[in-house]
């Protein structure tokens, strides 16, 4: 490979904060937000030009993680707050009921009007926020992160902190830091997606079709429940997918797809295509984003050509990017295990809780990799979120360290959120009290979040 020296230059330090926050999605926004709200002076890093995550950019179908399988509430405080909020600006229904039976309920939201709330929210926080502003190095000496180098419209710039806040989904400021990794650029992923919305549904007669067709879905609930129902869940049309596939009108063979409808505008989001990809390869992500518009289109003419009900549907949206599951994950202090998942195991340092299906997807195959259903919460302890070097940085949302089907629970966006309001809150008393994130007193930050709403006991 040839190579350039590129010059030295000096770079401009902007500003100095206690605590900064790399990525603006479902937990760095929270992370940000509890940072703020115990005292931090904070600036959030967000590499496009809106805060939102998964949730935002790739039109994710709702929001899960929010209850254990018996319908405990596991995610409160920040989260839960931030529901409410969509809510009140008619922005979501909060939480309904999941028709499928994957889970018990979930979070669909508007997702213009969600982009709009959640950047409210920050701001009123007194977040500094950058846009448009991807890292190109950590600042960092032998022992600990210092802060970080960045580069856009207003050129190459430097911030200085005490406390990082990783929350960029694929730990790329963990990366650029230097810390142990679990994974490994060749490793086999779930794959990357690309979810889309049609519009110009018939719910009658869609409806009658699934009764007529039950066996093609799998309900949590009696199909006569879905009528009259603001929100239509459905998982399933398998022989309608097999049929397109052997007649080529889908060039990807798929047993079953994700419909999550709003009757009353008669739409959906739609969670169909797969490629099998690097997250954190530039070029392995501009084949995706190809591939994946190409499955779109395919996939518009299968609603059209395959299911009643859907014979004039129409694109009416497709998520800003492509999607991705699974990347880097860091090697942490300690790593959360398949085994902690499955026995619902607690933790003295637990600082947030996980209850969603161990959801992996294949990345090759026509269906799940595997789906376990988690019978009661679990834990996610905070040595979790801390890389074995340096100090000074914490990772929250699915950077975390753990086993890959651990995380294929754990990086549902309810358990985002809860360990982004972990991560930006034992961030804050950190920078305040001049203390390693190491060595952060863990019964004074289980304190806090409980005292702020969070729930850390199942």
């Amino acid at each position: 490979m040839r190579t350039m020296i590129e010059p030295a230059r000096e770079i401009p330090v902007i500003d100095d904060h206690a605590v900064i926050v790399v990525g603006g999605g479902t937990a760095g926004m929270v992370a940000a937000v509890a940072a703020a709200r115990n005292g931090a002076k904070v600036l959030l890093l967000e590499r496009s030009g809106f805060l939102g995550g998964n949730i935002a950019t790739q039109l994710l179908e709702h929001s899960a993680g929010w209850f254990d399988a018996g319908g405990a509430p596991i995610v409160g405080g920040l989260p839960e707050e931030l529901v409410r909020r969509l809510m009140a600006a008619g922005a979501s229904p909060g939480h309904v009921r999941d028709d499928t039976g994957y889970t018990r309920y979930r979070v669909p939201v508007n997702h213009e009007a969600f982009k709009s709330v959640v950047t409210a929210w920050v701001a009123e926080a007194g977040v500094t926020v950058r846009l448009f502003t991807p890292v190109c190095a950590v600042l960092r000496d032998t022992r600990a992160v210092s802060g970080v180098i960045v580069e856009n419209k207003s050129g190459r710039t430097a911030y200085t902190a005490r406390v990082l806040v990783d929350c960029s989904g694929d730990a790329d400021a963990a990366a650029l830091a230097g810390c142990p990794m679990l994974s490994k650029p060749d490793d086999d992923v779930q794959p990357i997606s690309l979810l889309f919305k049609i519009g110009g549904i018939d719910y009658p007669r869609l409806l009658d079709y699934v009764a007529e067709s039950a066996t093609h879905f799998k309900l949590g609930v009696p199909v006569e429940q879905l009528r009259g129902e603001p929100y239509v869940n459905l998982w399933g049309f398998g022989p309608e997918l097999r049929r397109a596939f052997a007649d080529k009108v889908l060039s990807f063979e798929r047993n079953e797809l994700h419909f999550a409808g709003t009757v009353s505008q008669s739409d959906a989001i739609i969670n169909l295509t797969r490629h099998a990809a690097n997250g954190t390869s530039a070029e392995q992500l501009a084949e995706a984003e190809i591939a994946l518009r190409r499955q779109v289109l395919e996939g518009l003419r299968f609603f059209r050509r395959y299911v009643p009900g859907c014979a004039a549907v129409f694109l009416s949206a497709s998520a800003a990017s492509v999607g991705v599951r699974e990347t880097r994950r860091i090697l942490g202090l300690y790593e959360l295990t398949d085994d902690d998942i499955r026995s619902g195991r607690n933790f003295d340092d637990a600082i947030a809780l996980g209850g969603f299906p161990m959801d992996s997807h294949d990345p090759r195959g026509s269906s799940l990799d595997a789906t376990e259903h988690v019978r009661q919460a679990y834990g996610i302890p905070y040595r979790a979120l801390i890389p074995r070097e340096p100090d000074g940085i914490l990772v929250a949302g699915r950077c975390i360290s753990a086993e890959r089907r651990a995380l294929a629970s754990a990086r549902i966006t309810g358990t985002c959120m809860a360990m982004g309001q972990a991560a930006g809150t034992a961030a804050a008393l950190a920078a305040a009290g001049n203390h390693s994130t190491r060595t952060l007193d863990i019964t004074w930050l289980r304190a806090t979040l409980l005292a702020q709403g969070a729930i850390l006991r199942h």
